[in-house]
């Protein structure tokens, strides 16, 4: 893929050491070893990537243009929380993005490579008591709609659908645990496919938007629920 989401990237060689501290530290982040609106400093996070001084540094000024971090005068970094109005505007852009991507992608035409394996990952299920199928589960949804994004034919649209997708990982991770798995998401992410496979561009935007609303909706109430908000320091503007 020419535009790779983070939560794919760690399988690829990163080029410098500020890349490499960049994608360790993003990690930590997204996958929650950081928790949202702690406190960290550039020793802290050379210690725990053992990057130096100087990646870490350009890392973090990588990572608060991503809106992940704030520097704090003289006291290091916050990692920034995750909010209630920012998820919602997340979902409510995600959805715009992927529904335009989904009905590109359906008039273009996906090569038959492409098709397979989003036929192999829309199958991934997961069970709240094993964390490895979660995250596999997890990487196998995003990795589709990367595949959608990249094979839309727009590159200022698959950047941005891989951006949303990098900054919704995290939320993602909260709730996802909250959330058993269900054969109804699964048949949405198979009817999206399924229009794909047909090149319907109309029915491929329909399936997508019904798949990214049942999606908002399953984020929007995990994150609402008082264990979530806790677990997860979720700033309530």
């Amino acid at each position: 893929m020419k535009y790779v989401p983070a939560i794919l990237s760690v399988d690829l060689p990163a080029s410098s050491a500020t890349d490499r501290a960049y994608i360790a530290i993003k990690r930590q982040i997204i996958e929650l070893a950081l928790e949202p609106g702690s406190h960290v400093t550039k020793t802290d996070l050379s210690r725990v990537t053992s990057a130096g001084a100087m990646p870490v540094r350009e890392a973090l000024t990588r990572l608060q243009r991503d809106g992940l971090v704030q520097a704090l005068p003289r006291s290091g970094y916050r990692i920034l929380p995750v909010t209630l109005k920012g998820t919602r505007d997340l979902c409510a852009f995600r959805r715009l993005l992927m529904i335009e991507a989904a009905g590109l992608t359906a008039e273009r035409g996906c090569p038959e490579t492409v098709l397979a394996r989003m036929r192999e990952l829309v199958e991934t299920s997961y069970e709240l008591s094993n964390p490895a199928s979660m995250s596999a589960f997890l990487r196998a949804v995003l990795e589709v709609d990367a595949l959608i994004a990249n094979h839309c034919g727009n590159d200022m649209l698959a950047q941005s659908i891989v951006r949303v997708i990098d900054e919704q990982e995290r939320v993602l991770r909260i709730t996802l645990k909250l959330h058993p798995y269900s054969a109804v998401d699964a048949r949405q992410r198979l009817a999206v496919l399924e229009a794909l496979t047909r090149r319907d561009p109309a029915a491929a935007r329909e399936a997508m938007h019904i798949r990214t609303s049942t999606s908002q909706d399953h984020i929007m109430d995990a994150l609402l629920s008082s264990d979530s908000l806790a677990q997860a320091s979720i700033d309530v503007p």
